[in-house]
């Protein structure tokens, strides 16, 4: 009896993604955990890939720098902002729906897929180590550009308008600001949550109103 062997196809495209992905974010949180141990100016790439099981190839396929990949996950919070403002209701104020979107990536489930504590101690990374400054301000370019994007969408505007790129900016202003704000109190009574919704609010109130001119 001949036994005919089954030919297997290729992986699906989305689980092969998906596994992209994976590793993309096991290096980034690697090289985070390395950065937060031992400084970021000992980290080397061998390490990172060592901790992930994988080349050093393979980590430059997916990183140009130890700095990129510690940033990385940034973009994906930015991505979050723009899909979750995306999904608020159509008649809700877009004022009011910039506020919880962004104060919603502060809590559990803003960290999806992220330890738990990963922001704070990211923050505190990059407050101590300017290296990863440059990395960090074309991520949240990235997300603002994403934000601008779905702004313009839900307010019938051109994406290339100053009014949708100039909220995007107001509002990731306005998260650093509060970020900086809570990390210098001793002991803040207020979570870090409310006080980005209290200064987004303050942001963005006079800033979305039907038609707002440049003269």
């Amino acid at each position: 009896m001949t036994h005919t062997p089954t030919t297997r196809g290729p992986v699906p495209t989305r689980r092969r993604e998906l596994q992209k992905e994976q590793i993309r974010l096991d290096l980034a949180l690697a090289a985070f955990e390395l950065a937060k141990t031992e400084g970021l100016a000992k980290v080397r790439v061998p390490q990172i890939a060592e901790v992930v099981g994988v080349s050093t190839r393979t980590f430059n396929n997916y990183f140009p720098s130890k700095e990129a990949a510690i940033v990385w996950p940034t973009t994906l919070r930015g991505a979050r902002m723009a899909s979750d403002l995306a999904a608020r209701a159509s008649g809700e104020s877009l004022a009011d729906a910039l506020v919880e979107v962004v104060a919603g990536l502060y809590g559990p489930a803003g960290q999806e897929g992220l330890p738990e504590n990963w922001l704070d101690g990211f923050r505190a990374l990059v407050a101590t180590e300017p290296a990863l400054h440059g990395e960090f301000l074309k991520a949240q370019a990235v997300g603002e550009r994403a934000l601008a994007e779905v702004i313009a969408h839900r307010t019938g505007a051109a994406e290339s308008d100053l009014e949708p790129l100039l909220l995007a900016g107001v509002v990731a202003a306005a998260e650093r600001a509060a970020v900086l704000h809570w990390f210098r109190q001793a002991g803040p009574s207020t979570s870090l949550a409310d006080v980005v919704r209290i200064a987004v609010a303050m942001a963005v109130r006079g800033m979305t109103r039907p038609s707002v001119t440049l003269s």
